[in-house]
């Protein structure tokens, strides 16, 4: 579950540690360019990655023949999407970044743009196919190669490769990165693919069945908007803070933000992958009406998620400076100071995302999408965006203002959805009965 989820996060990290060794230009550029990316993919697989729950409580209810079908109607709705990303990539990339990053973010954002709905065909329905019922053995194998031929890509196209004083492949620097990234993604993506297809998958669960119904996909887009509007609103406001702290912030700064920022991500991805777990196990436990299975998961998610943070902080309160210099190897030395005091407040945000995560896909489980839209857009907007937006601009503060303000936003989050859990009214959703 966590290498399903991190998959595509990790690419973007390999792409961002290379860049920091080729260039600190190329991964600023990356860094700011990647939150644009980063927001629309993560919106887009939100939609798409709904289907799991259908899949989930479709697998618990035994209803195994309709399970294929619904796994093509995101395959659709992701086709469909380049109505909108081509014109998006062609016109709009261009007016997204800011000044300082945008000659070499462009051209690293189109490529990855136009890849985009492929890759959540790849990393949203058709992982959602096996993740939605519990056979996840085949996920880690296609993640590791994935991230290594990533890696490899990376190497070869970032740095370029020359025998003696013959350049065999040019350095393509963050054109690279970006190229290596998509090529690594479309190979996985074929590899799901052809397991999907497979003729006993056909049989069981009905992968051949591709036609589209209407009244099916309806209800999947009408239970994934909330959720996907809360995603779209958080992770774009996101993208564009970055671009005015990327506009206002000096050098040095900005480089330990992203680094920061970098770190944080990677490790979050543990955290991502263990509510993807969350959200399958309550999922399947409420399609079979076993109630009780949510409480087990709440004693396991407990003691997962103690072992998780105390090795999280160990690496980023413990280690800081080996952490940066090994991954990242800055080059400035006055960067590393910086990087280690934003380490200890990501630290603290992490804890707290990783309560708010398993509380949140727990409600989503159950469908129970509308109010955890509400919560997460209401309070990333007014406890996070726009203190940020008024400290940065108007009281000149660093980036260090953003993570004051993700910490408070994140214990609001947990208490609203504590009081919502308490409550029960999530058990009155039904999706698919």
């Amino acid at each position: 579950m966590i290498l399903a989820n991190a998959v595509g996060c990790f690419m973007l990290l390999i792409d961002r540690i290379l860049l920091a060794r080729y260039h600190m230009d190329s991964f600023n550029a990356c860094f700011a360019a990647a939150q644009w990316y980063w927001g629309f993919y993560i919106t887009t697989l939100t939609i798409v990655s709904i289907v799991g729950v259908f899949i989930g409580q479709l697998n618990g209810a035994q209803r195994y023949t309709e399970i294929g079908s619904a796994v093509w109607q995101m395959i659709w709705f992701c086709i469909a999407l380049y109505g909108l990303f081509i014109p998006l990539t062609i016109w709009g990339i261009p007016h997204l970044l800011a000044d300082p990053v945008s000659a070499l973010g462009t051209p690293y954002l189109r490529i990855l743009m136009l890849f985009l709905p492929i890759q959540c065909i790849g990393y949203g329905a058709l992982a959602a196919f096996f993740v939605g019922r519990g056979t996840t053995k085949v996920i880690p194998v296609v993640s590791f190669f994935a991230n290594l031929l990533n890696a490899l890509f990376d190497i070869i196209l970032i740095f370029g490769v020359t025998l003696g004083n013959t350049v065999i492949i040019p350095e393509l620097g963050i054109v690279g990165a970006a190229l290596a990234t998509i090529l690594a993604q479309g190979l996985s993506t074929g590899f799901l693919a052809y397991l999907f297809f497979q003729k006993t998958n056909r049989e069981r669960y009905g992968t051949g069945d591709y036609r589209v119904k209407p009244t099916f996909l309806s209800k999947c887009l009408r239970t994934a908007t909330p959720p996907a509007l809360n995603s779209c609103i958080n992770s774009l406001c996101w993208a564009a803070m970055i671009q005015v702290i990327t506009a206002h912030a000096s050098s040095i700064s900005l480089q330990a933000y992203g680094m920061t920022h970098l770190i944080y991500i990677a490790f979050d991805t543990l955290i991502e992958g263990v509510a993807a777990g969350t959200r399958t196990v309550c999922a399947n436990a409420i399609g079979g009406q076993q109630w009780s299975v949510l409480k087990y998961n709440c004693f396991a998610w407990g003691i997962l998620m103690l072992c998780v943070v105390a090795f999280v902080g160990i690496a980023m309160l413990g280690y800081p400076e080996w952490l940066i210099e090994t991954f990242l190897n800055p080059q400035s030395p006055d960067v590393i100071p910086f990087t280690v005091q934003m380490l200890s407040w990501a630290w603290i945000a992490f804890v707290l995302e990783s309560a708010v995560s398993n509380l949140l896909n727990t409600l989503t489980a159950a469908g129970d999408t509308r109010f955890t839209m509400l919560v997460n857009t209401t309070s990333f907007l007014c406890l996070t965006v726009i203190p940020t937006y008024i400290g940065v601009i108007y009281f000149h503060q660093g980036p260090l203002m953003w993570w004051y303000c993700v910490i408070v936003d994140k214990c609001m989050r947990i208490f609203c959805f504590g009081q919502r859990y308490r409550s029960g009214i999530w058990r009155q959703k039904t999706l698919i009965r």
